[in-house]
């Protein structure tokens, strides 16, 4: 017989999975892959909040996870932008991004305070207890159809104003709006007890190719507060215009066919 599962269940799974790693490590928060996974588990958690019908606990809980999100986000996007003009360094070897990893590393912030581990470790509590009262009186697959609805739209539009613009903020709105299609989606799996489809695996790989796009435009704003030096422009531009291309087809064919 299957597992009988919810979105509650999942949620409460997801937090507590989260939980127990902040206790089984010496120094969890500055673990990279204990934050990239308190990372992961917001994002998701936020997307499934957007499937309980409003109310002020929703909202409050969505409000707790974006500052669980600010408490994780400086060291961890700092990581991210040195690893990816390593990664550059190695493809462009005659670009300068040398100084580029020097001028990160002189920007990373100071480690997370015991006292802010202990304020990640209150909102995940709170998180749980919260997940505990969620009930959808028998319309959850409902609600999440719903929301799966409205999230897709929103992804398509996303597409439409971003495949004809050069603003990043534009091309990372879509990016969160692929996200969070694709974790409702996967939530709806579970609670269906089956694995995701080829769609989903698709949207997926579209939300990693967004991901990579925002890295770059990120690494570009970088090498302008530097001074703007025209190799490394001419480098990341190379780049980027694989990525965007990949980005364009992904999104033609999933959302806009």
């Amino acid at each position: 017989m299957s597992q009988v599962t919810n979105l509650g269940l999942i949620c409460i799974r997801l937090v507590d999975e989260n939980l127990d790693a902040l206790n089984c490590v010496s120094d969890p928060l500055h673990n990279e892959e204990v934050v990239h996974n308190l990372r992961v588990m917001t994002k998701r958690l936020r997307a499934a909040w957007k499937v309980v019908p409003d109310s002020e606990s929703a909202s409050g809980r969505k409000s707790a996870l974006k500052e669980l999100s600010a408490l994780l986000a400086g060291k961890r996007d700092i990581d991210v932008l040195i690893n990816l003009a390593q990664q550059m360094a190695n493809i462009h070897p005659d670009a300068p991004f040398s100084t580029v990893v020097k001028s990160l590393e002189e920007q990373m912030p100071e480690p997370v305070t015991d006292q802010s581990g202990e304020a990640i470790r209150s909102i995940l509590v709170d998180e749980k207890a919260a997940w505990s009262e969620v009930r959808f009186e028998g319309l959850e697959q409902t609600a999440l159809r719903k929301a799966i609805r409205t999230s897709q739209n929103k992804a398509r539009q996303a597409a439409r104003v971003a495949m004809v613009s050069t603003d990043p903020e534009e091309w990372h709105s879509w990016r969160k709006c692929v996200k969070t299609l694709r974790y409702q989606r996967e939530f709806l799996a579970e609670i269906q007890n089956r694995s995701p489809g080829k769609w989903d695996a698709r949207i997926s790989r579209l939300g990693s190719a967004l991901g990579a796009r925002n890295d770059l435009a990120n690494l570009t704003a970088i090498v302008e507060s530097l001074g703007n030096h025209p190799g490394l422009r001419k480098a990341i531009a190379m780049e980027e215009r694989k990525v965007l291309g990949n980005c364009r087809r992904l999104g033609r064919r999933n959302l806009l066919a």
